[in-house]
């Protein structure tokens, strides 16, 4: 039995970054705002045990890199690294779990490849799960020069599931406050993932971030909604606040999703 506990979904202002220290940036600023969202959750009267980030809230879409492996390799960063170091700190400082996405990951595995990827963070401060996003976007492939486990399918399943292709894709993270997985942006328009996640033992399917117009003609309610229910789960899903254009000392606030 687990004692009741208040999840918090964050849906920070989105910047695009220009170098790959500009993330470091990101978190720090995010951070501040998980401490109020923090605070406020905790006037529901139980401890907040998990801090969930959309897609696309550290690095922003990093778009018009097709075949430039040279600025894929600009925009890529690691995990663990810089990000996700000041997104542990914070992890522990409110002994909570924090999830959160990169959007351009180098992999030991798989040099001079790049791939989207979910991970979480415990209260240690522990990176205690990775997923790699396998429904892709139609540009994410060629404009944002992102592998798909798919492309390598037999490799990547003897490499990251030891042969088992449900660890390998659909991976869960199994944690004192439940079982947890992480479905990304575009992945959560199909069944598929949040089935595979739920047939994985997922009880707590993250699902950040999808862009307009899918927000305001109701697709992402339904959606979420239809894989809590089908699924027996609880979804949470933070989506992206505001995106900020910066050109030198202007600021253009454009209104992507609420």
């Amino acid at each position: 039995m687990v004692d009741p506990f208040v999840v918090v979904a964050v849906s920070p202002r989105t910047i695009n970054v220009k170098n790959p220290g500009d993330g470091v940036a990101n978190v720090k600023r995010i951070n501040e705002f998980i401490d109020t969202a923090v605070m406020v959750g905790r006037w529901e009267g139980s401890p907040v045990k998990l801090v969930v980030l959309p897609e696309m809230a550290i690095q922003g879409m990093i778009a018009n890199t097709p075949g430039n492996r040279e600025k894929e390799r600009h925009f890529a960063v690691t995990i663990p690294g810089p990000e996700t170091d000041e997104l542990a700190k914070k992890a522990v400082e409110l002994n909570t779990y924090i999830a959160a996405e990169l959007y351009m990951v180098k992999d030991e595995d798989f040099p001079d490849r790049h791939f989207n990827v979910a991970f979480i963070i415990d209260p240690q401060g522990e990176i205690i799960y990775k997923r790699y996003k396998a429904t892709s976007d139609a540009y994410e492939g060629g404009m944002l020069g992102n592998m798909n486990p798919h492309d390598v399918w037999d490799e990547w399943i003897e490499k990251k599931g030891n042969g088992n292709a449900m660890d390998a894709i659909f991976p869960v993270a199994k944690t004192e406050i439940g079982n947890i997985g992480y479905a990304i942006c575009h992945e959560g328009v199909y069944p598929e993932v949040p089935r595979g996640l739920a047939m994985n033992g997922a009880e707590i399917i993250i699902r950040g971030t999808l862009i307009e117009p899918a927000v305001q003609n109701g697709m992402w309610e339904l959606q979420n909604r239809a894989h809590a229910m089908f699924n027996s789960a609880y979804v949470v899903a933070p989506n992206l606040g505001r995106k900020s254009v910066r050109t030198g000392a202007c600021r253009t606030c454009l209104a992507v999703s609420p």
